[in-house]
């Protein structure tokens, strides 16, 4: 495919993130592999020209394009889109901001189709009237009226849109999910909901040793979904398990060569596919339908976890810190830690209520 070149890129990098505790947002890990940079960049893949607009102190590596920094400092991203449109090759830049990481490239595209010279900005706009002027399109023919809101100190872009003529782009119609990827991440908390993600639904793993309990505390879980209305789905890995005991018919088409087979109730359905290099997360699109799921064990996996302790197993913690999200526990010296975050393991309603506020449902 040919890359774009009528319209070039820009990811404004450039705030302080003081709601981040000064955390640079750009350098935020989205996954295992990337930040929320190098997220948004593959996102950005088909452009021929890239812009990363910083701020005087920033200083770091970015994976592809080129840098431009602020000449005046602290004025807000008009400064950072004043100056992409000044440093552009095209006559157009299609804005974006590091801290909306979750844009993707078929978003990207559903925009560009709205490009047009006709206008000086192009703006989204979402299915209550709310305007985001740092995701669009800007042409340079904003760039005098850009100009002089910045000489007269007036740095609103609420202000200086009355002054161009905007085009919006209404989401009411689409399908998109566009409460994820219009979400900003501007607050410790906000990355921790981003972090319960993955797809367009929350995942949570319930971790802890051999025999601590996952699949019983799963269970009371689930219970309370029930009884709650909600529809939660259930991952477990388990290497043992016995494809021959599933019923007899579907697993005899897959021996005798069939890549796939399925079976089907007026309730239920059973589909039994050959794997083919599949990886973990391939099989979580299977739960797009779902309100949340949770996933038994899984420590190593980059997910958010709830871990279990009991005393007769051990009190040492088995999975990463770093996307712990509470511990669930009978040790008292835990329970006591005020620097830990932790729920009695009988509490089990608080327990589901917690992951009811954590994955935003409640």
């Amino acid at each position: 495919m040919d890359k774009i070149t009528n319209i070039d890129a820009l990811i404004l990098a450039g705030g302080k993130s003081s709601r981040m505790n000064f955390t640079d947002k750009a350098l935020l890990k989205y996954d295992s592999n990337r930040n929320f940079l190098e997220k948004i960049t593959d996102e950005l893949f088909d452009f021929e020209n890239i812009m990363v607009s910083i701020n005087k102190d920033q200083n770091f590596i970015i994976p592809r394009g080129v840098i431009i920094t602020d000449k005046i400092s602290d004025i807000g991203p008009v400064e950072g889109i004043y100056q992409g449109l000044m440093h552009c090759q095209s006559d157009s830049i299609f804005v974006t901001t590091c801290d909306m990481p979750n844009i993707t490239k078929e978003f990207i595209d559903y925009i560009l189709n709205f490009h047009s010279n006709d206008f000086d900005a192009i703006i989204v706009r979402d299915s209550k009237g709310k305007m985001y002027p740092l995701l669009g399109i800007y042409n340079k023919s904003s760039l005098n009226t850009i100009e002089r809101f910045i000489l007269d100190k007036n740095y609103r872009i609420a202000e200086i849109f009355r002054e161009l003529n905007v085009k919006y782009i209404d989401l009411n119609y689409t399908t998109f999910d566009i409460n994820r990827i219009l979400q900003n991440i501007n607050t410790l908390k906000d990355f921790k909901s981003l972090l319960t993600f993955a797809g367009n639904k929350p995942f949570i793993c319930i971790s802890g040793t051999k025999g601590v309990g996952k699949t019983t505390l799963i269970r009371e879980l689930l219970m309370y979904s029930k009884e709650a209305n909600y529809k939660v789905g259930v991952v477990k890995y388990n290497s043992e398990f016995n494809f021959n005991c599933l019923d007899e018919n579907i697993n005899k088409y897959n021996v005798a060569g069939a890549h796939g087979a399925l079976i089907f109730s007026k309730n239920n359905y059973i589909l039994l596919k050959e794997k083919t290099n599949n990886n973990f997360f391939d099989y979580l699109n299977q739960f797009k339908e779902y309100d949340f799921i949770l996933l038994e064990d899984f420590k190593h996996e980059p997910f958010p976890k709830i871990e279990i302790i009991r005393k007769k197993t051990g009190v040492n913690p088995v999975s990463n810190p770093k996307n712990l999200l509470f511990y669930v526990t009978d040790v008292e010296d835990i329970l006591k830690d005020s620097s830990l975050n932790s729920i009695n393991i009988n509490d089990t309603f608080l327990i589901f209520n917690k992951i009811l506020e954590i994955t935003g449902l409640k």
